[in-house]
């Protein structure tokens, strides 16, 4: 059972076929630690942007991921608010150019990028997180493998999961970090 909020990840139940329940934006996480206290035997999982999880929901997958909720996240890292027309991101990199931020990303205006991998595995309680890429074949490789692991541990009824997914993008910088 998958869920996936409205904005970054609205349309992901159109390209794989399984049960999925739509959040509000930012509320993935508390939807699927419904769905998983509720039927512990289900496979759950949240596919989410980073808009969603880096921003509006950072507070719910900080806090699913503390209470070790044991369902798999998803998360999806273009750096950008794709959906919604290309603005700058919590983890937009500095010097990258977005529609709201045209000469780049300035760290001393709007500070860096936000590291939601490294954040979470502060935390005691989540059993995997993981980042990859998929920019290259073998980059595809290691996610499906990432993936298929996050998944096992759920599996196994171990702590949260986590698998961020660097989407390759072509990154424009400002004139200030060439």
């Amino acid at each position: 059972m998958g869920t996936s909020p409205v904005g970054c990840a609205v349309l992901i139940y159109n390209y794989i076929k399984t049960d999925f329940v739509e959040a509000l934006h930012g509320r993935a996480p508390a939807v699927a630690t419904g769905i998983k206290r509720v039927s512990p035997e289900s496979i759950v999982f949240t596919y989410q942007g980073d808009g969603d999880l880096a921003s509006i929901g950072t507070a719910e997958i900080i806090h699913a991921a503390n209470r070790g909720e044991k369902f798999t996240t998803i998360f999806v890292n273009n750096a950008i608010y794709g959906m919604t027309g290309g603005q700058m991101a919590p983890t937009t990199m500095p010097g990258q150019i977005t529609t709201t931020t045209p000469r780049g990303r300035d760290v001393e205006m709007c500070g860096y990028p936000m590291r939601m991998a490294e954040m979470l595995s502060t935390l005691r309680t989540p059993a995997y997180i993981e980042r990859v890429a998929v920019h290259t074949p073998q980059n595809i490789v290691r996610a499906k493998k990432a993936i298929r692991k996050a998944f096992q541990y759920q599996i196994d009824n171990k702590c949260f999961s986590l698998v961020e997914v660097l989407v390759h993008l072509s990154v424009q910088t400002g004139p200030d970090t060439e």
